[in-house]
């Protein structure tokens, strides 16, 4: 496995501000093509339960999905490829999120280092992607709606509350690079 600062600074260099579920020069025939190889390295190492899954209006490619039993961990493994940049990342699917405490064990993980440097991908550990996202892209207009509020006089109406509304004390939580590389757009 790659360094920590080093697997970080590749995520800065692929990151960059394209709209969308994947850049606008994004080789889809390649991805097909490296996500297959991915495929057969998951039945080749877990047995033919291995599964695919693919989404709409994500920024990965695809996951490949192996039971806990084949697996050996405690939920089903998913292994996602990215849409930007070369990177995979692993989890197993234990809650609503994969969470530093869910990562696969370390045999799991040195088969997924393996089968990267064969696929010519970088594999993202769980707990760079759970850091909080300081990234170029915004993600989910949380930087162009500041902008806009920068714009406005403080007397607009526009921050009044509604008779009876009082502010709720809720907690946002921070944009990860989870969401930037293996979340929907």
């Amino acid at each position: 496995m790659l360094p920590h600062d080093r697997v970080r600074a590749l995520l800065h260099r692929h990151d960059a501000p394209f709209p969308g579920d994947a850049p606008a020069d994004y080789d889809w025939a390649a991805a097909e093509e490296r996500f297959g190889r991915l495929l057969d390295a998951a039945r080749e190492r877990f047995g033919p339960a291995a599964r695919t899954e693919r989404g709409q209006d994500v920024s990965y490619y695809g996951a490949v999905v192996v039971p806990a039993e084949d697996a050996g961990t405690e939920g089903p493994l998913e292994v996602l490829m990215s849409n930007y940049g070369p990177f995979v990342a692993a989890w197993t699917l234990v809650g609503p999120a994969p969470s530093r405490e869910e990562t696969p064990g370390a045999e799991v993980l040195d088969w997924l280092d393996g089968v990267c440097a064969a696929l010519d991908c970088v594999h993202v550990p769980v707990e760079l992607l759970q850091e909080e996202y300081d990234g170029v892209v915004d993600l989910y207009g949380d930087k162009a709606f500041a902008a806009f509020l920068e714009t406005l006089d403080k007397d607009s109406p526009f921050f009044a509350s509604p008779e009876g509304d009082e502010e709720e004390d809720e907690e946002t939580v921070p944009l990860r690079w989870m969401d930037r590389y293996f979340a929907y757009v």
